[in-house]
């Protein structure tokens, strides 16, 4: 092995041993148009689901994974050559044509959402909303430097090395989320809504650096670092003899609540003509406090390692550990630190939707935003939604990320009684390899889920109908009279 690419690979596994985890969370935008579905109150509180009162059932109710990237897809990382599939790690591979399509970071997350309790109902113009989810976000963020450290080694034979390694980072939050949501139809075109968040921190694990940087010549190498790494866990974290530690997050951990914290949602919906409607929401405005730290490694650190004949791109097993060992010494570790407070990741979503064939067919354009967080992006989200029947709906998206168009997306909504059946995904892959493996797709994303649901249908319209002449009334200043 180079011997400065084991010093690469303590950093990065330094970065993603904190996301040992398959879980995380997300939201599908698709569901956004799709009326008939009451989950897409949760990304709007001002929507009103169209049925009288509706029921979760428990953790079939909705499950929700999303997976993604803003640099490469499984075509960068496999790839065919001379007959033989192969990675940028390959000896023969092209390992230039793989860092022209990074990111100065490659930003990956994994995202999981599952409700495990929930309902709502109406009460004359007011609709009101309880959900429990359980909830998990992480994300990496890895540094070009890094990658090109562990693809290249060290090629300048006479100058400076130089690797900026500052972007690395890594972050997992874990928590339980108790809503309590309010709509109110003020009237036939206006609807206001809010969601009250009470969040229980079940654990979280982080990893950041304010500088990191790496300089190597022929002679000599220079590692700066200022940064840290901790741990927040409902249990002791016992440490290995070099202070690392023996154990990680395990879903076995999440029983007992380490932090709390608030969050809200807001949102309203206007129609501008009975085909023509507007709507913009906020969610997840809030934060998580944790109660203490378990296990915590602090760097600043300055090394110099001089005095060998250190060859480029060469075996050096010897250096390579010694740079290693080094690098864990550069840590101070301790335990059961002082608590501290961490952020949601805020969303700001804006829609509009035009209907056509009184509202048989639609089309939506949605643009979402994230607030704070690791990881930023906007999307943008253009749709046709098709609602034949009460029985079945579909939505056709299709949809651009940070400016970069090529994702498509599906749902299907079908209801038999008191079922309401619902799939939707953001990003359906174009193209799969024999495995399975979507070849062109830089984020994968699911959401699956199975209501309850009564009282839609003729019910439904007398209110819509019974609205709209408390309006004329209102307008016209008459004198409101029981109907």
């Amino acid at each position: 092995m180079h011997s400065l690419k084991k010093a690469g690979i303590f950093l990065f596994v330094l970065s993603v041993f904190l996301t040992d985890s398959p879980l995380a969370r997300s939201q599908g935008n698709t569901l956004y148009f799709m009326e008939n579905v009451p989950f897409r109150n949760s990304l709007n509180p001002a929507f009103t689901p169209t049925q009288k009162w509706y029921l979760d059932l428990p953790i079939l109710s909705s499950i929700n994974i999303w997976a993604g990237n803003n640099s490469v897809s499984a075509s960068d990382l496999f790839f065919k050559q001379n007959g033989k599939l192969i990675t940028p790690f390959h000896p023969d591979a092209d390992r230039d044509a793989f860092l022209k399509v990074l990111q100065p970071t490659t930003d990956i997350n994994l995202n999981y959402d599952q409700q495990l309790l929930g309902f709502g109902f109406k009460a004359r113009n007011n609709y009101f909303t309880f959900g429990v989810n359980q909830r998990i976000e992480s994300s990496v963020g890895i540094p070009k430097d890094l990658l090109k450290l562990l693809l290249k080694g060290t090629p300048d034979t006479i100058g400076v090395n130089n690797f900026n390694l500052q972007s690395l980072r890594a972050n997992v939050t874990a928590y339980l989320e108790t809503s309590v949501g309010f709509t109110r139809s003020v009237n036939s075109r206006l609807s206001i809504g809010g969601k009250v968040k009470f969040l229980l921190g079940e654990a979280h694990a982080d990893a950041k650096f304010s500088k990191l940087h790496l300089s190597v010549d022929k002679q000599s190498a220079i590692l700066t670092g200022n940064g840290y790494g901790r741990i927040t866990a409902p249990y002791d974290i016992s440490q290995n003899s070099d202070g690392t530690p023996n154990e990680l997050l395990t879903k076995e951990a999440l029983q007992t609540p380490i932090g709390w914290g608030l969050a809200t949602d807001l949102g309203v919906v206007y129609k501008l003509q009975d085909n023509f409607t507007l709507s913009a929401s906020l969610s997840d405005l809030g934060f998580i406090h944790w109660k203490k730290t378990s296990w915590k490694a602090d760097m600043t650190y300055k090394a110099t390692f001089t005095g060998m004949d250190f060859k480029i791109n060469g075996d050096n097993n010897d250096y390579g550990k010694q740079m290693e060992d080094s690098l864990k010494n550069a840590f101070t570790y301790s335990g059961n630190g002082a608590g501290y407070t961490t952020y949601l990741t805020a969303k700001a979503r804006v829609g509009a939707e035009y209907g056509l064939l009184k509202n048989k067919i639609s089309l939506g354009l949605l643009w979402e935003n994230t607030l704070g967080g690791n990881y930023k992006y906007s999307e943008l989200t253009g749709s046709v939604n098709f609602r034949p029947f009460y029985f079945f709906n579909t939505s056709f998206s299709y949809g651009a990320i940070n400016g970069r168009l090529g994702t498509f997306g599906l749902g299907v909504n079908l209801i038999g009684g008191p079922f309401n059946l619902y799939f939707a995904s953001d990003y359906v892959p174009a193209y799969f390899t024999k495995d399975g493996i979507p070849y062109n797709s830089k984020y994968v994303d699911a959401h699956i889920g199975l209501v309850l649901t009564f009282g839609h249908g003729k019910k439904a319209k007398k209110e819509k109908i019974h609205n709209q002449i408390i309006d004329i009334r209102q307008s016209d200043s008459i004198p409101s009279q029981s109907l």
